[in-house]
């Protein structure tokens, strides 16, 4: 299942490489709560790793605790990932090319095995990608997120920041 076309990625591959400041960063703001909201599970999945701030964040805080595994479509060599017990995806979602964004979240919904925290931008991004196109390529209302995730898990929390637009989500797999 293509879940990013090979010109998107390799125009990630090169934002990444060449802009300044961390792609990923976002995630170590939410490390208490991704932890609290863990369950004691650790085998974990950072679903758009970026360049691994979640796991980085996690080991300082947590030490060797959980086992996190990166996925990042846009690493060279890049492999599908394996399910994980617990699957976090921090501000990812609004960086899939529209015309896949079913398929990213049909394989967000493979990989989730039990439990899931997602955050979703629901604003343009401050960045703008080398192509002129802002780095928030698929923004939508919250409604349209909760309606595209529904399906696929058991929403069991969510929260909304009007301040900073950004829609929190905590789901099970829903088999």
């Amino acid at each position: 299942m293509k879940t990013i076309s090979e010109e998107y990625a390799k125009l990630l591959e090169w934002e990444h490489a060449n802009t300044p400041g961390e792609w990923g960063h976002t995630a170590e703001m939410y490390v208490h709560t991704i932890v609290q909201h863990c369950e004691d599970y650790t085998d974990w999945l950072d679903y758009g790793a970026g360049s691994g701030g979640l796991t980085k964040a996690t080991t300082t805080l947590y030490g060797n605790r959980f086992n996190i595994k990166e996925y990042e479509p846009s690493r060279p060599n890049t492999v599908a990932p394996e399910p994980a017990d617990y699957v976090v995806c921090i501000d990812v979602l609004e960086h899939v090319e529209p015309e896949l964004i079913d398929n990213v979240l049909d394989d967000l919904k493979r990989v989730t095995s039990k439990k899931g925290y997602f955050t979703i931008s629901c604003r343009p991004a401050s960045k703008i990608l080398k192509d002129g196109r802002n780095a928030h390529i698929l923004v939508k209302p919250k409604e349209w997120w909760k309606e595209k995730l529904e399906p696929r898990f058991k929403i069991i929390e969510e929260g909304w920041d009007p301040s900073d637009k950004n829609y929190k989500v905590i789901v099970y797999a829903r088999k």
